[in-house]
C-alpha cells in the first residue's frame, strides 16, 4: 500500500535527500543541451574545448558532453547555452535549438535534471542503480541506473547522474530505499 501514500513531490528543491551517510543534490542552473550529428562540429562551436565523456567517466567542474551514442550526446555547461556570448560569436543572439552545418542541438535545461550523489553510502547506492561494467570504458555515458534510462559521471565525492526531469521523484524514491 506504500504507493498510494505519495510524499510532496522534492524536485524543485535543490538537497533532495539529507541522511548522515547519503546526500542527493540537484545541480540546478546546468545548461543541458542534446546534439546530434557531426558531435565535433557542434561541441566546437557550442562548448570549445569541452571534453566528450563516456561511462563513469570524472565529469570537471566546466563544459563536457555525456556521449550517448555514435551521433548524440549531452553538453553539459555551467549556464544555459541561450542568446549573446563573447565566447560563442558565431551564435551571438541565436537561440541554441536546430539545424547547422550538420548538426542539430536541443536545450533541454528543463527537460533533463542532474543529481549529483556523495557520502559513504554512494558507492552502495551505486553498486544497487546500475549492473554495468562501470571499468569498461565504454564510450557512451549511457546506462540504467535503477531502471532508468540515465547518462552516468564520477564526481570527486559520489557519482552524477541525468535524467529525464519527469523521473527524478523515481531516481529519489530509489535512493531514499538505500
Amino acid at each position: 500500500m506504500r504507493e498510494m501514500e505519495w510524499p510532496p513531490a522534492r524536485g524543485g528543491r535543490e538537497l533532495l535527500i539529507d541522511r548522515q551517510r547519503l546526500t542527493a543534490r540537484r545541480l540546478g542552473g546546468l545548461g543541458q543541451t542534446l546534439i546530434a550529428g557531426d558531435l565535433d562540429a557542434a561541441v566546437a562551436a557550442l562548448a570549445p574545448a569541452a571534453p566528450m565523456l563516456g561511462l563513469y567517466a570524472l565529469a570537471p567542474e566546466g563544459a563536457h558532453a555525456l556521449r550517448i551514442g555514435r551521433t548524440s550526446a549531452l553538453i553539459v555547461t555551467p549556464a544555459p547555452l541561450i542568446g549573446r556570448s563573447e565566447e560563442r560569436p558565431s551564435l551571438d543572439g541565436l537561440c541554441v535549438d536546430g539545424w547547422r552545418d550538420g548538426w542539430c542541438a536541443t536545450s533541454v535545461d528543463d527537460g533533463w535534471a542532474a543529481v549529483e550523489v556523495s557520502g559513504a553510502d554512494a558507492p552502495q547506492a551505486l553498486m544497487q542503480a546500475t549492473s554495468a561494467d562501470l571499468a569498461s570504458g565504454s564510450p557512451s555515458a549511457a546506462v540504467l541506473v535503477f531502471g532508468l534510462r540515465g547518462l552516468l559521471a564520477r564526481t570527486p565525492s559520489g557519482f552524477r547522474v541525468h535524467v529525464e526531469s519527469p523521473w527524478l521523484e523515481t531516481l529519489l524514491a530509489w535512493l531514499d530505499g538505500i
